[in-house]
């Protein structure tokens, strides 16, 4: 049963092909004898000249059936066909038919369930009490090493301060006084604040610096001719027709990936040789430093990959 309704699908899309191929001919035909080129078409319609080119030659697949009858419709207005006979000929859209989605079985249900339920456990029971412990046990490590540290600086200079009075009162009665009145040095810890501290940058000289002029005016002309020798180009686009477009310079810069819309205008700068790919040829004017880029194809709605040097030549 299944292989029979592929097959019918498969035939019915053939059928419709080959209508819209049919119709598509025939609306190339009334064009070309109307004078009017795709481009010109897709401006007075308001829509991409990829789309009346695919119009033209019957590849409306990718188009939902709403869009493609009013592509239609308004194509044969413009070309004083009737519509009607034309959507006549088209056919009507058939929607796909639908498929019977079976639901997932309950033992699939319940083995996601059981999965569910064994990974909360475990990070209940095996990940996290031991990340609040170490959390807790750190916290308290750190307010105990905080509380020891004392600062006892003040004490020891009031050591000193005596000590030095002792010194004085006791200095006729010699160095066994002064060893018997000196008060025995309390044991301290050494903070890291009273270590003397090495400068992480070299003093600056306090001589100012003496202008130059003569090596001013030096740097100024080397800054202009270096400005004078800039080796970039100017690449300018302009867009008839929507387009893809991407291009590089010569050093790797990405300066253009986007679809570009029609009547838009660009200009980059960079180091030439720029690579360009483009879409859709016709659909893009170019020029580099003001001299138009022309070469073979330019004209044609294909993809175009080409290379354009500094003085506008072409390679592809």
């Amino acid at each position: 049963m299944i292989e029979s309704h592929s097959e019918d699908s498969a035939s019915r899309q053939s059928d419709e092909a080959e209508v819209y191929c049919r119709i598509g001919r025939k609306l190339r035909k009334r064009r070309e004898a109307l004078g009017l080129r795709q481009d010109e078409v897709a401006q007075r319609l308001h829509m991409p000249g990829m789309v009346i080119n695919d119009l033209e030659t019957g590849r409306v697949a990718h188009f939902s059936g709403l869009y493609r009858r009013g592509y239609l419709r308004n194509y044969a207005r413009l070309l004083e066909l009737d519509p009607d006979a034309i959507l006549a000929e088209a056919g009507e859209d058939v929607p796909p038919a639908l498929q019977q989605v079976m639901p997932a079985s309950g033992r699939e249900w319940r083995l996601e369930r059981y999965l569910k339920i064994a990974t909360y456990v475990l990070v209940t029971t095996v990940i996290v009490p031991p990340l609040a412990y170490f959390f807790i046990a750190g916290g308290s490590r750190i307010l105990e090493r905080d509380s020891s540290v004392v600062d006892s600086a003040p004490v020891e200079r009031a050591a000193g301060a005596s000590s030095t009075a002792d010194a004085d009162d006791g200095a006729d009665s010699g160095p066994e006084a002064f060893a018997e009145n000196a008060p025995e040095k309390p044991a301290r810890h050494v903070s890291a604040s009273v270590l003397p501290v090495t400068p992480m940058r070299p003093a600056q000289s306090a001589v100012p610096a003496q202008s130059d002029p003569a090596g001013a005016s030096d740097e100024v002309d080397s800054i202009a001719l270096e400005l004078a020798a800039d080796p970039r180009s100017t690449l300018s686009l302009e867009l008839v027709e929507d387009s893809w477009v991407e291009i590089h310079d010569a050093e790797g810069s990405r300066l253009e990936y986007d679809l570009l819309r029609s009547g838009q205008v660009r200009q980059y700068e960079g180091l030439a040789p720029f690579s360009l790919l483009i879409g859709r040829a016709s659909a893009v004017s170019l020029e580099v430093d003001g001299q138009a880029v022309v070469w073979e194809g330019h004209d044609s709605g294909d993809v175009a990959r080409i290379e354009i040097q500094a003085d506008g030549a072409v390679q592809r």
